[in-house]
């Protein structure tokens, strides 16, 4: 027969183990409550989400991650980063996966282009983070994709007439401001050449509005066609156009007149009126005053009969 001492360090006992199967079984469910808002934080957020092996291999990714790219995960799988990415954004990605690898950088984000599934490009925001082992050994990467499409596309409409693909008037003040800075630091000459087309009302009235889109587009064509992308091209709005070139252009500007002759006798005749200025910008040069002058050279065309290109100097 157990003695009071005995039951009584029993009973205690028994507490304490049944404490303890508590304090067990509490820690059990809160793991289990932690594993499952990390599988639904990983399965619903709304970025990509994936786990990359050391080689670039992918080693889980999220739903998001397979819509953002247009891949199966088992695909995605095969794949690694390395081949969804497009080639002229794969050096910079890996220098800094590199940084990231040395411990000189704890985590990077980079705006990038990965090649979809179905071949098209998709721009993405990246982060990326290592994940070190217990020894702080590099082991894995945790990369967050966010699609920036809309963004881009928000940004590209903003500053894009809608009909011709030319910068608006918005996009070239941007574009032009930084081409005249760029020329002031190195004292290059840079001409900017107006175009405003003859005849283009006459066009719109005898055959539509339909008709005068469809030339405005020609026009915008061969404009890109016959300049160098470095160069600013807009729609200012109407039937008028603006070139920004970092050099003299007056050559450029007769090949456009003549080249717009060409076009014209598919457009009811419509040619152009060119006005010229050409310059060496310094700091203090205002991209109005510019844009002014050669509109006063291409009104001065208009007067002097049409399809004509007049020439200022700023130099």
């Amino acid at each position: 027969m157990m003695t009071p001492d005995a039951v009584s360090r029993i009973d205690r006992l028994t507490h304490v183990a049944r404490a303890l199967s508590q304090e067990a079984q509490a820690i059990q469910a809160n793991l289990a409550n932690a594993e499952r808002r990390f599988q639904a934080t990983f399965q619903h957020a709304p970025v990509g989400i994936a786990h990359v092996a050391l080689d670039g291999t992918f080693l889980t990714v999220n739903p998001r991650f397979e819509e953002i790219t247009g891949y199966p995960a088992a695909m995605l799988m095969r794949l690694g980063f390395q081949q969804i990415t497009h080639p002229d954004d794969l050096d910079a990605d890996v220098a800094l996966l590199g940084r990231l690898h040395r411990g000189e950088l704890q985590r990077y984000t980079l705006e990038k282009r990965y090649i979809r599934a179905d071949a098209s490009l998709i721009w993405i925001n990246l982060t990326v983070a290592l994940v070190r082992d217990e020894r702080d050994q590099p082991e894995f990467y945790v990369a967050v994709v966010e699609d920036l499409s809309e963004m881009r596309q928000a940004h590209f409409d903003a500053v894009h007439d809608p009909l011709t693909g030319l910068l608006n008037r918005r996009g070239f003040v941007v574009r032009a401001r930084a081409l005249l800075r760029q020329a002031a630091e190195t004292h290059r000459a840079v001409s900017l050449i107006y175009l405003d087309l003859d005849g283009f009302k006459q066009l719109n009235d005898s055959r539509g509005h339909s008709a005068g889109d469809r030339c405005l587009v020609d026009v915008a064509r061969l404009i890109e066609d016959m300049v160098a992308t470095r160069h600013v091209v807009a729609r200012m709005g109407g039937d008028e156009f603006v070139l920004l070139v970092d050099e003299e252009g007056a050559e450029l500007g007769e090949a456009l007149r003549i080249g717009l002759m060409t076009l014209g006798g598919a457009h009811g005749g419509v040619s152009g009126s060119f006005g010229l200025v050409t310059l060496i910008p310094d700091d203090d040069i205002e991209l109005d005053s510019i844009v002014a002058r050669a509109d006063e050279a291409m009104l001065a065309a208009k007067r002097a009969g049409k399809n004509q290109l007049v020439t200022t100097a700023l130099l």
